[in-house]
């Protein structure tokens, strides 16, 4: 895959200090501490970065396992972000990477592209993914642009997040771009093919204020082409993606639910076990199908897994963990080396390349995941009571939040009931705010809340709005 990147725009070096709402760094007592430094503090210290240890990444610890959970997730994200940021300023000191290319990487802040690591999962609703999609199909009645995971995460860093008096966490425009996986608003109908923007968006109108903010000093959106990614953010996300993609599958090998043990031969009957569950997938629903062929990517598994893999079923011995905690190593190792900055022969514009193996990799393995543990009818059992869990809340919330004798504002807590003042019968606004309010719960406070509103169980009047502060 090869791409352009957003370049470093004019007047960038005396715009990076400028602040959320146009505050600039003069506006706050001098420390120690550069603008992005403290953008990254302020992301770590944030209830909303907090919550993360209680929502899951795949499925929640059960029976001695200790999975993945989004926190865990996103510090090893913002781990690899910063390194391999670091990796290439290397790079550019030992004369590998030059010219534009260099000047970009040099511009690009290890601090900044830490921050945006640590934020970009701000944004998952409680239940991950299974909740995103169904709060974005009931909300997409009174709200076009539904709800979506990154622009959430971008609302939450510019909005919602409380640090002090004004809006938001007060994030410098660097850490903020970086941050943008999907620097677009909603498309109902995507001009463009593959109509990536129909899918996936990284801010609602409701935010398009912080969004020009963040990015005026580049070209504007147009419906003709994708918007082009910072650096920042295009490190940010190859960290999400490959770091997602080895540690879930790490963490189901332990449990005994992927067998990379038995799939390192062309002929053990694991192959054909995986080939014919990928097939089964594809024939289900071709569109969510990733663009490979089945048998590359049965045959990209084996190959990644008789370079690295383990060659025994997980022992939970001292070798058996060492031995895993090597082939996870490897395959990042790997990855990072695959992600080169370079210079364009004809026009001189850095360009981003990640290897096609490097990619077909890290998607084989993601695949894994899908067909051996997201599949499970155990998973798809407790997904379907999350699903109903969330349609519930929402309706009971939404219907609440009309004005007057219509709703019933006192089962919100003080500050969404402030901001339902406002409001009144616009259905957007209301929408909006339960979307806020919910998506900010942990899963455990999501289960507990759903119980107390359906009489299930005992509940104390004192503590019913802890569960959503």
């Amino acid at each position: 895959m090869d791409r352009e990147i957003r370049p470093l725009p004019a007047g960038w070096e005396k715009k990076r200090v400028e602040r959320e709402w146009g505050k600039t760094e003069e506006d706050t007592p001098r420390n120690q501490r550069s603008p992005q430094q403290r953008d990254r503090d302020r992301i770590l210290y944030s209830s909303a970065f907090q919550r993360l240890s209680q929502v899951t990444q795949v499925t929640a610890p059960e029976a001695g396992y200790s999975f993945h959970n989004r926190l865990g997730h996103s510090l090893k994200v913002a781990q690899v972000g910063r390194r391999h940021t670091e990796r290439l300023r290397q790079r550019v000191a030992d004369d590998e990477i030059t010219g534009a290319a260099a000047e970009l990487v040099m511009g690009t802040d290890p601090d900044a592209v830490e921050a945006a690591c640590l934020a970009h999962d701000l944004g998952h609703p409680p239940f991950g993914h299974i909740a995103e999609s169904k709060l974005h199909e009931l909300a997409e009645d009174s709200l076009p642009d539904g709800y979506e995971g990154n622009a959430q995460s971008f609302r939450i860093v510019t909005r919602l997040a409380v640090r002090n008096e004004n809006q938001g966490l007060d994030l410098t425009r660097e850490t903020l771009d970086y941050l943008l996986k999907y620097p677009w608003k909603h498309w109902s109908t995507d001009p463009l093919s593959p109509g990536k923007r129909e899918k996936k968006w990284g801010y609602y109108q409701d935010d398009r204020k912080a969004f020009d903010f963040v990015r005026k000093l580049g070209p504007p959106e147009s419906k003709d082409a994708l918007p082009e990614k910072s650096l920042g953010a295009e490190i940010m996300d190859w960290a999400d993606d490959l770091t997602y993609a080895v540690h879930d599958v790490d963490d189901f090998f332990r449990a005994g639910l992927v067998p990379l043990d038995r799939l390192r031969a062309p002929d053990d009957a694991e192959i054909k076990t995986l080939t014919a569950r990928l097939n089964e997938l594809k024939e289900e629903d071709p569109a969510k199908f990733p663009g490979y062929e089945v048998n590359v990517l049965v045959e990209r598994v084996r190959e990644i897994l008789s370079l690295h893999g383990p060659g025994e079923r997980y022992a939970h011995t001292a070798s058996s963990r060492a031995a895993l905690r090597e082939f996870g190593s490897k395959l990042i190792t790997r990855y990072l080396g695959a992600f080169t900055i370079a210079n364009d022969p004809q026009s001189g514009k850095a360009r981003l390349h990640i290897s096609e193996d490097a990619e077909r990799d890290v998607m084989a393995l993601k695949m894994l995941v899908v067909v051996y543990v997201i599949r499970r009818p155990s998973l798809a059992v407790v997904q379907k009571g999350q699903q109903k869990v969330i349609e519930e809340l929402f309706d009971t919330y939404y219907k609440a939040s009309a004005p007057g004798r219509k709703g019933n504002r006192n089962l919100f807590p003080p500050g969404v009931r402030e901001r339902l003042k406002d409001t009144e019968e616009e259905a957007g606004p209301r929408t909006r705010a339960v979307l806020d309010m919910l998506s900010g719960l942990t899963e455990t406070a999501a289960i507990e809340l759903h119980h107390r509103l359906c009489g299930w169980g005992s509940g104390h009047a004192l503590d019913a709005t802890a569960l959503m502060g």
